[in-house]
């Protein structure tokens, strides 16, 4: 009698933490049907329990990643494990609001039970909010706050691995500098609020433009970089024209007033064994000042020697 009454109480405080359990708590029976809601669950998906119970488990998933549940929930009865979490960096898991709306959710699901008649229980949380939390520090430590572009530190980086693929499949590899003419008489002219849209509007029509393949970033000031890989000189320089013409046939409004804007584009091909950007860099950004001399608004390519 002392034993019964000790394992209620022992059950009672189970069904306590679980109720008050922050996280959502989901079991389901052999058929994955649903047979416990939580308090938890019920905040995190929308629905109340009564609306949930007794129904499949689907309807707390996006309907394309049903498939990829079941199997995954195969994987682990086949296992000798009684407890594993799901949430892996190879296997992003969401989950469904009762309004359609998708979450991504880290989840630890339990065995409740052994053979054909196991059931299971998970830990269902919601991490969208950190996941927007990281995704807004990844973006600030690698972009520029005024246009959206690359910063420097980033762009270098991802142009120093691009270069060691490129070397290690003897694939070509081209860098452009791109820089606005007239920059600082844009400035004294209409002001710095111009200057900024100016940087705006030129980093939309390169990004819009360019290829998928290919890296944008802002230099520094008026100065940008774009890393064309699988692409030699003269592919370079078709690029570099379409967005040289783009360029100077768009038009900056700012305040009632219509500013043209042009720019100058420097080219360098890498060459073999240059594993980093500086040197290939600072062949384009010499090409750069050969078009300025020329006129502006026009291309110079950097003929390796």
């Amino acid at each position: 009698m002392f034993y019964f009454g000790k394992k209620k109480q022992l059950l009672d405080i189970s069904a306590t933490i679980v109720q008050r359990f922050e996280d959502g708590v989901v079991a389901v029976d052999n058929h994955h049907c649903i047979i416990l809601f939580n308090a938890g669950a019920e905040r995190i998906f929308g629905y109340k329990a009564e609306e949930v119970l007794g129904r499949h488990l689907n309807i707390l998933l996006p309907e394309r990643f049903h498939l990829q549940h079941d199997v995954m929930i195969a994987e682990f009865a086949a296992t000798q494990e009684y407890a594993k979490k799901m949430a892996e960096r190879s296997r992003e898991l969401f989950g469904c609001r009762k309004g359609g709306e998708e979450f991504e959710a880290n989840i630890f699901i339990i065995k409740t039970g052994s053979g054909p008649e196991a059931g299971f229980a998970a830990v269902v949380r919601d991490i969208s909010e950190d996941k927007k939390t990281e995704d807004e520090l990844v973006r600030l430590a690698t972009t520029d706050p005024l246009t959206g572009a690359y910063n420097r530190r980033e762009f270098k980086s991802l142009a120093d691995g691009e270069s060691v693929r490129a070397n290690r499949y003897n694939r070509p590899l081209s860098i452009m500098m791109l820089d606005l003419d007239h920059f600082k008489r844009l400035n004294d002219t209409y002001g710095h609020a111009a200057g900024d849209k100016a940087l705006q509007k030129f980093t939309t029509l390169c990004c819009n433009a360019l290829r998928t393949i290919d890296v944008f970033g802002r230099w520094g000031g008026e100065e940008f970089v774009t890393l064309l890989p699988e692409t030699d000189t003269e592919g370079a320089v078709v690029i570099a024209e379409r967005l040289r013409k783009l360029v100077s046939q768009s038009t900056l409004d700012f305040n009632e007033q219509k500013i043209n804007i042009t720019v100058s584009i420097g080219i360098a091909q890498y060459r073999a064994g240059e594993m980093t950007v500086e040197t290939p860099l600072s062949r384009a950004d010499s090409a750069v000042y050969d078009a300025k001399k020329a006129g502006r608004n026009r291309i110079s390519v950097y003929r390796n020697d």
